[in-house]
This record gives C-alpha cells, sequence and structure tokens, in this order.
C-alpha cells in the first residue's frame, strides 16, 4: 500500500481547520422533520419507470426479444421465467441436465477429433485382394469405433433392410478388387456446406479406404454450397435450381441443379494438396447434356491439350465423360466457349476398395420442391452413379407447413422415396428427419411443435415403404435438447442451423447408428 505523504496531509489538514463553523439549523414552528429529497428525483424515478415499461413492451413486439417477457400463458406468475424454474426446478431436472451435458461434450471430443485437418499425414492406401474363388468373407475384425455407445440406434421395418448396402460394404471392407461402396445423400440446408456429409465421408474413409472424393456441382448454386476436401475453382454460370422450378423439360441432373455457360464459362476441379483424404484420384467423369442450342465442351487434364466434346444435339441427351489417370494428384479443367453449355457436374473417383459420399444438397428445399425432376431422366441418373444407398434428409422447411398440409407432406414424402429408389429392385435407402428446431419461449428455448408429428410422419413413410429410418431429434437429446445444443455452441442462434461444429457431432451420430447396423448385419453372417 502507498503511504501518504505527510506533507499532503498537513495541507488537507489546515483547509479543514480553515472552514467556517456550520451553521445551525433552526427549527420553525410547523416544519417536516423529515430530509426532502434532492430535485428531481421524482423525475428521474419516473423516466426509469417509463423505461422499464417500454422494455417490456418490446419483448411483446419483437418477436426475438421474447426471452425477456415477464410472463406468458405459459408461466404460472410474474417473471417465472427468470426466478421460479431455478427454485422449483428440483435435483432431478438439474442432475439430468447435467447428465446430458456430460454425454454431448463426450461425443463432440470424439467427433471433432476425427475432423481431417490440414496438418494430417496422407491416409494409406489400401491394397486390393483377389476374390475368393469359393466366394464368402474374411471373418469380421472389430474396430475401435465399435466400443463407441451408439445414443441413437436406426429404426427398420425388418432386419434384413439394409442388406444390400451392408453387403457391398463388407465386400469393401475385405479390400476385394474394384470393391467401391457409394451412397448418394439428398438434403436441404442442414448439408449445405457439406459438413454433416464430410464428417460421414471421412469416418467411412477412414475406416474402409478413400476411393474418391465423389460428386461435385458444376459451380455452386447458393453462396452456402462447399465441399471439403477437394480443389475447386468456380466460374461464371447460369443456373437453374430445382427448387425453382425453372426447366419445363425436368431435368435438374443427379445433384438437383443444370448450369448453362455465359458464353465463355469455365470450372476446375481436382485432389486436395493438404490433409489425410482426397489426395488421390484415378477416374474423372464429366456429366453434362448435348441440346440443339449446345457448343463444343473443351475438357482439360492437368493442363494438356484439351479433348473437345459435342455439346450439341438435335434432341436433349444426358451424356456422361470418363477420364482415367493414373491414380494421385490431378486437376481437371472444363470450358465453354461458344454455344449454350449445359452442364450438370464432375464425379473424382478411385479405383481401390474404398468409400465415395456424395453431398447432394439442396439448399431451402422443401420435400415437394424435389419432385420437379422428370422421372425418366432422374431414375436414369441415379442408376448411372449406381449408389449402394440413398439417403434422405429432408423436412427442416416443411416445418413451417400448416397442420391441413400434412396429408400433402405425406403423399409428398412418399412419392420421393419411389422417384428416387426405383420400383423393380430398389435400393436401400435411409430417411433422417429434420434436427431438431427450437423457439424461445416463455424464457426457455424449447422445441418447435412441428417437430414431433413431422417426424412421426417421415418414420411413418420411411418404414412403410422399406426404409430405414434415424431419428434426429431423439439422437440430439430428445425435445427441448436443442438448449443444451446451443448452450455447448453445437446449434446457431437461429435454433434452426446447426453450427460447423454441431455438424461434425451430428455426422458422427449417423456414422455410429450406421455402424451398430453393419455389426449385427456381420454377426447374422
Amino acid at each position: 500500500m502507498r503511504t501518504p505523504d505527510p506533507s499532503s496531509v498537513d495541507h488537507l489538514q489546515g483547509l479543514l481547520d480553515t472552514q467556517e463553523p456550520p451553521v445551525e439549523r433552526v427549527e420553525l414552528e410547523g416544519e417536516d422533520d423529515g430530509v426532502a429529497p434532492p430535485a428531481g428525483t421524482f423525475r428521474k424515478i419516473g423516466s426509469g419507470m417509463a423505461t422499464l415499461v417500454a422494455m417490456i413492451v418490446v419483448s411483446y413486439i419483437v418477436p426475438a426479444a421474447d426471452w425477456a417477457r415477464p410472463w406468458t400463458s405459459d408461466d404460472p406468475v410474474l417473471f417465472w421465467n427468470l426466478i421460479g424454474r431455478e427454485f422449483l426446478g428440483g435435483e432431478d431436472e438439474v442432475r439430468a441436465r447435467e447428465d446430458q451435458l456430460a454425454a454431448m461434450d463426450a461425443i463432440a471430443e470424439v467427433a471433432t477429433e476425427q475432423v481431417d485437418d490440414d496438418d494430417a499425414d496422407p491416409l494409406p492406401d489400401r491394397v486390393a485382394v483377389d476374390v475368393p474363388a469359393a466366394g464368402g468373407l474374411p471373418p469380421y475384425v472389430p474396430h475401435p469405433d465399435d466400443d463407441e455407445e451408439v445414443p441413437q440406434a436406426l429404426e427398420l421395418p425388418d432386419p434384413s433392410a439394409l442388406d444390400s448396402f451392408y453387403a457391398q460394404l463388407a465386400q469393401t471392407d475385405a479390400g476385394f478388387e474394384g470393391a467401391v461402396t457409394r451412397v448418394s445423400h439428398w438434403g436441404d440446408s442442414v448439408i449445405a456446406s457439406d459438413y454433416v456429409t464430410s464428417a460421414l465421408r471421412q469416418r467411412m474413409q477412414r475406416r474402409f479406404g478413400d476411393a474418391g472424393h465423389g460428386w461435385h456441382l458444376i459451380s455452386t448454386p447458393t453462396l452456402s454450397y462447399r465441399h471439403r476436401g477437394i480443389h475447386f475453382k468456380k466460374g461464371d454460370w447460369e443456373n437453374c435450381y430445382i427448387i425453382n422450378g425453372c426447366r419445363k423439360d425436368g431435368h435438374y441432373g443427379y445433384g438437383g441443379t443444370v448450369f448453362l455457360s455465359k458464353g465463355s464459362s469455365k470450372a476446375t476441379f481436382g485432389t486436395t494438396r493438404k490433409g489425410a483424404l482426397g489426395r488421390k484420384v484415378s477416374r474423372f467423369e464429366l456429366w453434362y447434356a448435348a441440346e440443339p442450342r449446345g457448343g463444343p465442351i473443351k475438357v482439360s487434364i492437368d493442363g494438356a491439350e484439351p479433348t473437345t466434346l459435342r455439346g450439341k444435339s438435335d434432341t436433349l441427351v444426358d451424356e456422361v465423360e470418363v477420364f482415367e489417370v493414373p491414380d494421385g494428384p490431378h486437376e481437371l479443367t472444363v470450358r465453354v466457349n461458344a454455344g449454350r453449355g449445359r452442364l450438370y457436374g464432375v464425379v473424382l473417383e478411385r479405383d481401390v476398395p474404398g468409400v465415395v459420399w456424395d453431398g447432394l444438397s439442396n439448399l431451402g428445399a422443401f420435400t415437394g420442391r424435389m419432385l420437379k425432376a422428370d422421372p425418366d431422366h432422374i431414375r436414369a441418373q441415379i442408376d448411372r452413379r449406381d449408389p449402394d444407398l440413398l439417403v434422405f434428409q429432408f423436412g427442416g422447411n416443411d416445418l413451417i407447413m400448416k397442420e391441413s398440409k400434412y396429408g400433402l407432406l405425406e403423399r409428398q414424402t412418399r412419392e420421393l422415396i419411389g422417384l428416387y429408389r426405383g420400383t423393380e429392385n430398389p435400393r436401400a435407402c435411409l430417411v433422417i428427419s429434420p434436427v431438431d428446431h427450437g423457439v424461445r419461449k416463455g424464457g426457455r428455448t424449447t422445441s418447435v411443435e412441428a417437430m414431433r408429428p413431422v417426424t412421426e410422419l417421415q418414420r411413418k413413410v420411411a418404414l412403410e415403404e422399406g426404409c430405414a429410418f434415424f431419428d434426429a431429434q431423439a439422437a440430439m437429446g430428445g425435445p427441448g435438447a436443442i438448449a443444451l445444443w446451443r448452450e455447448r455452441n453445437l446449434m446457431s442462434a437461429d435454433l434452426k442451423h446447426l453450427s460447423e461444429e454441431g455438424q461434425q457431432v451430428f455426422g458422427h451420430l449417423v456414422y455410429l447408428a450406421l455402424m451398430q447396423g453393419y455389426r449385427a448385419y456381420r454377426e447374422r453372417g
């Protein structure tokens, strides 16, 4: 502590000694004995109360300020949102909340550890082996991920619903020559930035082998469209997005968007230069359409002399051109300098045992909007890609539909599965319900009311149509758990979209459920 300067103390004392003595107050007859408040006191109190009233009024006018409302119809008394629950919540509720948070933290830690970062070493190549003449599979070798707890299992219409997918995955697991397992994953904004799909891609490829990045659109239909683990440069293209219904012919391609050149357009696709995955490719595929107004399409590999493809035809014809390259790092550039080039996307794959997980995001898509594709066209596109599993993850936008429209939504969901899956030898399929959506109500964050009926609707349709079903809300912790996801920054502030880390965690939850089913398949022999 600093010691006062004696001279300063003496100076202060001198000033006090020179002050005039206080004047005695003479009380007059009839005068109030109390002390009058300072001038302006009541004006300040009135101003403060008016401000408080204004803030309360704003909390009822502005939806985003609903958390500050002192009373709602769900609250028994005033300020229940501030004090009531704290006093009457009970130890059991607090303990359950702490247990949920601990479980979420444990899963988040594992999920984020498995993210493919730039400093990771390349994943070792798998050495393919010949398929045994007698057929059959080697014994199942347990994997470290098998020890993880599975928070939410897949629901199946019968135990064999995903057998065709798991059978191909077992071939890949054994390392058989040419055993590539492909998954087509369609969804709305929940997969727009590729974090959920990249989490699944990375985990599956680390376990079963990297067979390439898979599908990528020619350009970006929305600002949110991006892919992880690929080197991509977009050019200047016009696009026609399926949710806008802008093509009378219904030809939107496998990914839901067709791109048209602007007289001189180009795009570049290549292997990534960092990370454990995506560093090699042995086959590029360019998916496009020839049409009466089409022009020549030039494709160059690693800067070599370009190959010219015929983009003009008397009628609209979908085409796929394959370019084989030595397995390793490569880059493909596509250009359209004249005419009306019409392109869908590019595939990057490898001819090694492994998994390819196609992320097919359709931001803002209601389930019904995906039905705008021409049936023959989309089935031909899917058959050409030949996936072993179809994943549908829609419904987030459908949550705003009125209850009176749920019958329509059920019919649209059923039609979408049938349209994409096909009727002859239908492919294995998985329906993932919407991730939990929240609303701030009475000072608390709770799930929107539409979550329950929409989830039940999708469950009913999926199981009746022979698809597996994954309850996203249950995986996140059940109704109301969105508050905990927001607290841990796994959910965005809008309470509709997962954060980047939240998408990684959610992808890991789906992966654990799929692998639980795979182990059950192998145990059945």
